[in-house]
């Protein structure tokens, strides 16, 4: 009779010893303790990932309301509407947009101008009107996600940067440092400086380097391709936190 418990004894599975898929299941059966996996081995910033959920939450008309426009950005607004819309009326439509783009060196069919509209045309009266293309700044400039809709946003940009009485379409480093020193500050002005124009600041000859529209919107999408792999790589970051957080309950 000894001899037989010891022999079932003998044939007992250790079950630390399964593979880790078997733990897992058998831990979710609870035959095996989950494991423990110590939050300070995990690198995610909590603090702004509440910070993300509660401006998640805020409704976009509140949101808006809270932003302001420092002087010298509405300035350059104001300048930029009144160079896309007609003399007696308050607002712009897709032939102004298209007039524009031209100027700029660009030309779109009529379908894709039709919708950079579409994207800020919150009453679908195809016009753009003043608090619309007021809110369309700002819902791109407080834009996190990279999801928010900016095919007109950048082109407003680039004017905001060109001076009025220039005939060559072209910006340069210092036609944007102001706009660009209001937006980001100091800390941040020479990596905006050269997300837009580069490693070089000047041609070859010596002279300031000065940009087309087209040549803008190539660093312009090389910047997003990059930023949208780095918001990739969080999301995986954020999604191991907390299913780690969740073994641990």
């Amino acid at each position: 009779m000894d001899d037989e418990k010891k022999k079932k004894k003998g044939n007992k599975i250790d079950l630390n010893l399964l593979p880790s898929s078997m733990k897992e299941r058998y831990a979710a059966m609870g035959i095996l303790p989950k494991a423990q996996i110590p939050k300070s081995n995990v690198q995610v910033d909590v603090q702004r990932m509440k910070q993300k959920k509660i401006e998640k939450e805020q409704p976009i008309e509140q949101k808006l309301e809270g932003i302001e426009i420092k002087a010298s950005e509405k300035k350059q607004l104001e300048k930029v509407f009144q160079m896309l819309k007609k003399k007696d009326v308050d607002y712009f439509d897709a032939k102004d947009v298209d007039k524009m783009l031209r100027f700029l060196g660009v030309s779109l069919t009529k379908s894709e101008i039709d919708l950079m509209l579409w994207e800020v045309d919150e009453n679908l009266d195809g016009k753009v009107s003043w608090t619309e293309f007021l809110n369309m700044y700002k819902k791109c400039t407080i834009d996190k996600t990279g999801l928010e809709p900016k095919s007109l946003f950048h082109m407003i940009q680039f004017l905001m940067y060109l001076p009025p009485d220039r005939k060559d379409p072209k910006v340069t480093v210092e036609d944007t440092l102001e706009l660009l020193y209001v937006r980001f500050g100091r800390q941040s002005l020479d990596s905006e400086i050269h997300a837009i124009f580069g490693d070089e600041e000047k041609n070859k000859d010596g002279e300031e380097k000065a940009i087309s529209f087209s040549e803008y919107m190539e660093k312009i999408n090389e910047r997003a391709i990059q930023q949208r792999k780095l918001r990739k790589e969080e999301q995986k970051q954020q999604f191991q936190y907390f299913k780690k957080e969740k073994q641990m309950e």
